[in-house]
């Protein structure tokens, strides 16, 4: 069985946030050959905070600190603020040991440092998708 998809039979819903239109589609290559939907992508964190709005219910978010506009830290914050945060997956350029633990303390469910390699980036989401997201 693909892990894109849950027990009931419904595929898990994705959104990518991501900078590189060629990182994103790589990525949306990868999640979608495991059953996994992508109902967005967002190039800039602005983009992403309007598409969350939009659909509050999605499973996971991938997102790189590097975005334009409004970059993914102050994204992460500002989903946050928002009430309950959805799962967030970081897939990032950004290796600094204090960013990376501030994000995962603040309800990050983890952190992939790139390249994006295919058997990693699964692995991870596959974890991700079996955590509950915490509240507040």
């Amino acid at each position: 069985m693909q892990s894109g998809i849950s027990q009931s039979g419904r595929p898990f819903t994705v959104i990518i946030a991501e900078n590189s239109k060629f990182q994103s589609k790589q990525l949306q290559q990868i999640l979608e050959s495991e059953g996994y939907q992508v109902i967005g992508v967002a190039e800039t964190g602005k983009e992403l905070i309007d598409l969350y709005k939009k659909n509050k219910q999605v499973d996971l978010i991938t997102m790189e600190i590097f975005l334009p506009v409004m970059d993914g830290y102050a994204t992460f914050w500002e989903m946050k603020d928002m009430g309950v945060l959805p799962r967030v997956l970081f897939i990032s350029e950004e290796n600094t040991p204090s960013v990376i633990k501030s994000l995962l303390d603040a309800g990050a469910m983890d952190y992939v440092v790139k390249p994006i390699k295919r058997e990693k980036i699964l692995e991870k989401v596959k974890e991700v998708m079996l955590r509950i997201p915490k509240v507040g």
